[in-house]
C-alpha cells in the first residue's frame, strides 16, 4: 500500500505513534493520552511523548486542543477505518461473552486494502449451497491464485459464477472461462439486495 506524502516524511518512531493513535481514534473512538503513548513506546517523559505529538501536528497528520487530554484528532478526512470494536465472541452452544471494547477490535483490513480488490455482487440462490446467499457482495483479490489455500471465484463458460478450493487437485476445468480472483471475504447486509438503492452495474451472477 502506498504511504501517503504526509507521512513520507516521519521517522520511524513517529510513524508508529501516529499509526498507534490511529487505530485508537478509529476503533476506540477517542484518542489516547499522553500517558498511554509514553507506556506503549517506552517513553517515560510526557515531554518525550509531547515533542512526537508536536511533530505530527506540525507535519499536518493530527491536530490538538489544548488543556485537554485526549483531544488529539486526525486531520485528513479520507482515513479510512479498518476494524470494527468487538462487543463479544458466540461460543459453541450460542454462549455468548462479552469483551472489551477497548482492547482494540477485528481489523478487516485484508478486505480492503490493497489495489488488487474487488467486488462481485451476487443475485439469486445459485451458490446458496456454498453458503452465498442472495444479496451477498464477495470481496476478490484478483492476481496470482494460491493454490494451497481459499477458494477461487470464476465464471464458466456459461457465464455461470463459481465458487471453488483453490486447492489444485480440485480445480475444475473452465473450458472458455474466467478466473476472476482469489475469496477474500463475503459482506452480507440485512434484507440483502435488493435493500440498496444502488449496486454494481453487471450481469446478474445467478
Amino acid at each position: 500500500m502506498a504511504i501517503p506524502s504526509k507521512q513520507q516524511a516521519l521517522t520511524p518512531r513517529q510513524r508508529e505513534i501516529f499509526e498507534f493513535v490511529r487505530d485508537r481514534i478509529l476503533n476506540r473512538g477517542y484518542g489516547p493520552t499522553v500517558r498511554e503513548i509514553g507506556q506503549q513506546f517506552g517513553i517515560r517523559s510526557p515531554n518525550g511523548v509531547m515533542c512526537h505529538l508536536k511533530a505530527l501536528e506540525k507535519k499536518g497528520l493530527i491536530a490538538r486542543k489544548s488543556h485537554m487530554s485526549r483531544a488529539i484528532t486526525l486531520t485528513d478526512p479520507s482515513i479510512c477505518r479498518h476494524s470494527l470494536p468487538c462487543l463479544g465472541v458466540m461460543s459453541e452452544g450460542g454462549v455468548f461473552r462479552r469483551t472489551d471494547e477497548t482492547d482494540g477490535g477485528i481489523d478487516f483490513r485484508d478486505l480492503f486494502d490493497g489495489s488488487g480488490q474487488a467486488v462481485v455482487q451476487v443475485r439469486g440462490t445459485t451458490l446458496v449451497d456454498q453458503g452465498i446467499l442472495d444479496g451477498d457482495f464477495l470481496i476478490v483479490r484478483r492476481g496470482p491464485i494460491d493454490r494451497s489455500t481459499g477458494f477461487v471465484v470464476a465464471v464458466d463458460q456459461d457465464d455461470q459464477l463459481v465458487l471453488y478450493p483453490a486447492l489444485a487437485d480440485q480445480s475444475p476445468s473452465l473450458p472458455g472461462g474466467e478466473i476472476l480472483g482469489m475469496l477474500l471475504g463475503v459482506i452480507r447486509r440485512p434484507g440483502g439486495i435488493r435493500s440498496q438503492e444502488s449496486g454494481c452495474n453487471g450481469r446478474s451472477a445467478s
